[in-house]
């Protein structure tokens, strides 16, 4: 699945309020906070799948998905009335106000979701039996602290527990203290909604009428935990004992981490980890699921614990993995953010029965091939830097226009080399002699770069890259890395056309790719294709929606019949030396028994992940149950020349927080180890592939550049141009898809071209060998009237303050950030009115500009304000309005622009917080330090400008970068 880098800012889980406190001890053991339990061993963590892209995830940890209950409940043990001997609570000599009556814990309870008694002022007396008051300032718990009445009563629907709410409290209780406390009684979270249930717990707090009073009673008494066993018959059999000390006394499993780095939490289930039910590992139901299930938290409230709580040791070793077993959890057991949890009063012992593999599976064979997904590979960041120093950049979906905000993955650059350290020790681990990408950014560029970090890493020229270029119509790509000296070639790449094109693209933009290899030794062949199946995630309001599946399970089924004519197309290539064997891999975003890997194995296939054992199969956690998304398939040919498959669980059992990225990691426990260097877990498999003769096609790779300016030279480099096999050259050409005469090439090398009119044309690369035979390479390129994506060249000047004010009150500033004086006849400024493709104006810049100085040019009839001192006075091209395009020239070079050249945008361009060209003054970012030099792309000015109301003039005249 594709996800974006969902990060999360949690609310504390008890916020902090005023409360009006007042504490006073009228008996032993009050201060000092009494026992001190360790709640937390060392730490861990773990992240949800794939949407594509970046999104802005919750403010308040996810909630439990619906807790709908199985048709034939479980067996809930039936709830008795503990049998205990009479307790004689101490005596308490604290007065009991007349405005809040002594109250039974329970009566405040009551027996439903929400306290009948809300709004009350109340005293109650009873033990403390969870104290999570906060620790001076460095220790930041709940705020409070748990008191259970001793004598429980006659219903036991409710319960005897309660949360006090107590900020800041100068007098200290400890556990087994026996306090008297008055308050009003609160619910602290969701209490109402439309079709909602409460999600809230119920506590005791000040109030400005009420204020809390506390009173230490007496101490050293004991209570013992309430023994409660999942699975619950449904949500309610656990209402009743909110705010109470309990145990569950049962071998539990981690079974989801994603929320540990976060917010200090886990989720623990009963009878081993959960799987999904539609793969085929157990007979639970979702549903099922969900009532045995139990949250284990960490009783503290901030978010990104430092230390991680849970983890097997200190440093960079430490982990928790899915599957681990704890034989019992003590502490509170409190009910907020979606789900019931319990705050440990005794630090849980984990055993770690599902230990780390250290070294790829065996699977035999005389090849491995693997599928891994990189879990968005991109040399673009979202900060609009790249790889290789470059700022101002963007993504693109396919060969549409770039923006920062269409890319994935890193941050930055410093995210980025802890991601590509990681994903090269996995793929370096796996040590297979294809692979399979998924999630990398859609260009060579990205392929690339991941190739000179494997190769750096395992040896020169270990691995080689088939050149896929840009395909299909998101950010994000298949592709194929190979070892040359195991596998060669044969021909080129091939994707998928006419309907099979239609039909798998039409859901998620991304093509399967294939590529026919033969091994080195006895010509042993096979087709692999990669694929990356539509997610389940994103879901629409109608139409594909959920229904068990996940959605746009019809999408993914389309893609699977695709998938199915592709291939057999893929079998009839090459005559007459045809290949049926047939391995696909990648990430199907379907578990084993769902629709779409249904259809492959209709057609034929075997599904060989069925071959491994059941708990075995899988290579996801999504909401706390386990799946296999990635899978390989075999044709009916190939099956029994596969030696051996499985699953390198390196990742889907491993903590989110010890992933790449470097936000919420204040505890930071990143190692370049192939430790959760994706979501999912790399799929492996081993091929005794039978004697071939040898096979023959040609093989074409050229470099299809996806811009040009138009009346400007086009190049096409073309990098490799074998004809394979004892065939000649016979022919080489690139047909520049705008009606000229195809170029004839020599062979390797560059061709170039000129467009004479602006469009986006089909680049074709031929190669035609003795025996007829063809490679083709194929592209898109967009001429347009400008330069498009040209990274930032050597500092030179560029806008810093935009002013479209009311009536003519315009103005320009320029900025020189050089260390020197420019001279300013190099430059000109031109104005592009209402979407014109041409200048309608321009203006050529005289003069010198010193280092640091700034240009302001005016319109004429603009008020004082916007004509500092040295102001140059210009009404045609300070004349635009919010629809117009500007841009900044040096030498006839575009190094600056605002909005975008050949587009009318109707009134103006916006961005995101309401940042708009229109009726603003806008001020360029003090973090940009060079110009846009893209002015065909579109213009989103929030990525790279400050908004100040209509007509602000303070700003010119000066400007400073960081």
């Amino acid at each position: 699945m594709t996800h974006p880098a969902s990060r999360p800012i949690r609310q504390l889980k008890f916020l902090a309020l005023t409360l009006a406190l007042v504490l006073t001890a009228c008996g032993g053991g009050g201060s000092g906070g009494g026992a001190s339990f360790p709640l937390i061993p060392p730490p861990s963590g773990n992240a949800p799948p794939d949407t594509t892209p970046p999104t802005t995830p919750p403010t308040t940890p996810p909630a439990t998905p619906p807790e709908t209950p199985p048709e034939t409940p479980p067996e809930d043990p039936p709830v008795t009335p503990p049998v205990t001997p009479p307790v004689t609570p101490p005596t308490c000599s604290a007065a009991v106000p007349a405005s809040a009556p002594l109250t039974a814990i329970s009566a405040i309870q009551g027996t439903g979701d929400l306290s009948p008694m809300a709004s009350q002022a109340v005293t109650v007396r009873g033990v403390v039996v969870g104290d999570f008051q906060n620790t001076g300032t460095s220790i930041v718990k709940l705020n409070g602290f748990f008191v259970q009445q001793l004598v429980p009563d006659a219903d036991p629907a409710t319960s005897e527990g309660i949360f006090v709410y107590a900020p800041g409290a100068a007098t200290r209780v400890a556990v087994g203290d026996y306090v008297q406390v008055s308050g009003a009684v609160t619910e602290f979270g969701q209490t109402a909604g439309a079709g909602a249930k409460p999600d809230a717990i119920t506590q005791i707090a000040g109030t400005g009428g009420d204020p809390l009073v506390i009173s230490v009673c007496g101490s050293g008494v004991a209570v013992a935990p309430k023994q409660i066993t999942l699975p619950v018959a449904d949500e309610s059999t656990l209402e009743r004992y909110e705010g109470m000390l309990v145990e569950i006394a049962q071998p539990l499993a981690v079974t989801e981490l994603f929320e540990l780095g976060r917010y200090g939490q886990m989720v623990l289930s009963l009878n081993g980890r959960q799987f999904n039910t539609t793969n085929g590992n157990a007979s639970a139901t979702h549903a099922q699921n969900l009532l045995s299930r139990i949250v284990l938290d960490d009783g503290a409230s901030p978010q990104n614990p430092n230390p991680i709580p849970y983890l097997s040791a200190p440093g960079t070793d430490g982990t928790r993995r899915m599957g681990d077993t704890t034989q019992k959890v003590t502490g509170i057991l409190s009910h907020n953010f979606g789900a019931y949890r319990i705050q440990p009063t005794v630090a849980p012992v984990f055993a770690q029965t599902n230990a780390r593999q250290p070294t790829a599976p065996v699977v035999g064979g005389t090849l491995k091939v693997a599928s891994f997904n990189v879990l968005n590979y991109f040399t673009t960041f979202l900060n609009g830097e790249t790889a290789s120093g470059q700022t101002g950049q963007g993504c693109s979906f396919g060969t549409g226009p770039a923006a920062a905000g269409n890319c994935r993955g890193a941050n930055n650059l410093v995210e980025f080399q802890r991601q590509q350290a990681k994903i090269v020790a996995a793929i370096a681990g796996l040590d297979a002699d294809v692979v399979g990408l998924m999630e990398i950014q859609n260009t060579d560029v990205a392929t690339d770069d991941l190739l000179a970090a494997l190769n750096a890493k395992v040896g020169a020229n270990t691995y080689a890259a088939v050149h896929s270029g840009v395909f299909g119509t998101d950010a994000i790509k298949v592709d194929i890395l190979y070892k040359p000296a195991k596998v060669q070639r044969v021909g080129n790449v091939v994707l998928p056309t006419g309907a099979d094109l239609v039909n798998y693209t039409a859901a998620s933009g991304r093509p399967p790719l294939a590529q026919r290899f033969n091994t080195v030794g006895n010509n042993g062949g096979f087709w692999f294709v990669v694929n990356h199946f539509k997610s389940k995630g994103s879901c629409p309001t109608t139409g594909d929606i959920d229904m068990g599946q996940g959605c746009f399970n019809l999408a993914r089924i389309e893609q699977a019949k695709a998938l199915n004519s592709f291939v057999a197309k893929l079998k009839l290539m090459g005559a007459p030396q045809v290949e049926n064997d047939v391995l696909m891999m990648g990430d199907f975003n379907s578990y084993l028994l769902e629709d779409p890997t249904q259809q492959l194995e209709a057609a034929g296939n075997e599904s060989l992940l069925k071959r491994m054992p059941a708990n075995d199969r899988y290579t996801y956690v999504f909401g706390g149950e386990t799946g296999a998304l990635d899978h390989s398939y075999a044709s009916a040919s190939l099956k029994t020349q596969v030696s051996g498959v499985s699953v390198w669980h390196i990742n889907s059992d491993e903590p989110t927080a010890l992933d790449y990225n470097t936000d919420f990691t204040t505890d930071d426990r990143f190692a370049p180890t192939p430790f959760r260097a994706s979501d999912h877990d790399p799929v492996l498999v081993g091929l005794t592939l039978t004697a071939d003769a040898a096979a023959a096609q040609p093989i074409v790779t050229a470099s299809i550049p996806a811009a040009v300016k138009v009346g400007e030279t086009y190049s096409v480099n073309i990098s490799e141009a074998t004809p394979g096999g004892a065939t000649t050259l016979a022919s080489l050409s690139v047909d520049w898809g705008d009606g000229s005469a195809a170029t004839t090439a020599p062979g390797t090398g560059t061709v170039t071209h000129t467009y004479a009119a602006a469009g986006t044309f089909s680049v074709v690369v031929t190669l035609t060998n003795s025996a007829g035979q063809t490679a083709v390479q194929s592209g898109s390129v967009n001429a347009s009237t400008v330069v498009v994506v040209t990274p930032p060249g050597a500092p030179d000047l560029f806008f810093s303050e935009y002013v479209e004010g009311s009536a003519t009150n315009k103005a320009l500033e320029i900025y020189n950030p050089t260390a020197a004086a420019v001279d300013l006849s190099l430059y000109t400024l031109n104005l592009y009115s209402n979407g014109a493709a041409a200048p309608s104006s321009f203006a050529p810049l005289t003069g010198s500009l010193p280092a640091g100085g700034v240009l302001v040019l005016a319109n004429n009839a603009a008020t004082a304000a916007f004509k500092p001192p040295g102001t140059i006075i210009n009404s045609s091209v300070i004349n635009f309005n919010g629809d117009d395009a500007l841009t900044l020239e040096k030498s006839g070079v575009v190094i600056d622009r605002i909005g975008q050249v050949g587009t009318d945008p109707g009134t103006e361009w916006t961005g995101v917080g309401g940042v708009s060209t229109l009726n603003q003054t806008l001020r360029r970012k003090a973090t940009i330090k060079a110009g846009d030099r893209n002015p065909g792309l579109a213009f989103d000015p929030s990525l790279e400008w400050d908004s100040f109301p209509i007509d602000t003039s303070a700003g010119l005249g000066a400007h400073t970068v960081q």
